[in-house]
């Protein structure tokens, strides 16, 4: 019993964040100053979601406390569906790849190379971000979606490494077997190892997708 007491209110800590940002969304900015504190929506309305769908005034949300400012949530929608995708794309792809190379192909210097991507998880992603930001100003690609896509659309060494472990796992009788019938590296790969692995492939594309 206290196991599912205690469960309950850890679920209910972690759900509470989420609880707020909609009671948030359905309270008039002016009513948030004026009483922070209340656990219900304070006087009540959908202004914010009609402005975000582009069904809102610009009075309305002067009256209501906002900016007023106008709000292009279908590009902005747009804009993230685009970048998510290829990124989630392109990494799941080219990262499935490496770390079957990683962890079934033999050739020199591959502990090496690893051993520099299990580096690269200790960096914090903000140490990249300026050397990212240069690169993409040189090549002539600030304010565009490829300047965005282009920096995590290959390589991620998380990706790597949770799949390279994965495929450490498949007997390599399995691959033996293929490789009697006739069947080479690439068409091993991408016919017999890819579809038994579903599961981490579709995980780290939904981890991709959020992050």
């Amino acid at each position: 019993m206290a196991a599912w007491v205690v469960m309950i209110a850890f679920l209910l800590l972690t759900l509470f964040p989420f609880y707020w940002i909609v009671r948030t969304a359905f309270s008039t900015t002016n009513a948030l100053y004026s009483d922070p504190n209340s656990l219900l929506p304070v006087e009540f309305t959908w202004g914010a979601f009609q402005r975000v769908l582009g069904l809102g005034t610009q009075e309305q949300a002067i009256a209501e406390g906002g900016s007023g400012a106008s709000v292009n949530f279908w590009l902005y929608l747009r804009n993230s569906a685009v970048y998510a995708g290829a990124v989630t794309v392109g990494q799941v792809f080219f990262c499935s790849m490496a770390a079957y190379a990683f962890a079934r192909l033999r050739w020199p210097g591959r502990n090496v190379v690893f051993g520099i991507f299990l580096g690269a998880l200790l960096v914090p992603p903000i140490f990249t971000a300026l050397p990212n930001f240069v690169l993409v100003k040189n090549l002539g690609l600030l304010n565009t979606l490829p300047g965005m896509i282009l920096p995590t659309f290959l390589m991620a060494p998380f990706a790597i490494f949770f799949l390279r472990q994965f495929f450490l796992g498949i007997s390599r009788e399995i691959e033996e077997s293929a490789s009697l019938d006739g069947a080479g590296p690439w068409r091993t790969f991408f016919r017999i190892i890819l579809p038994m692995s579903t599961a981490p492939v579709t995980t780290l594309a939904i981890i991709t997708f959020i992050t």
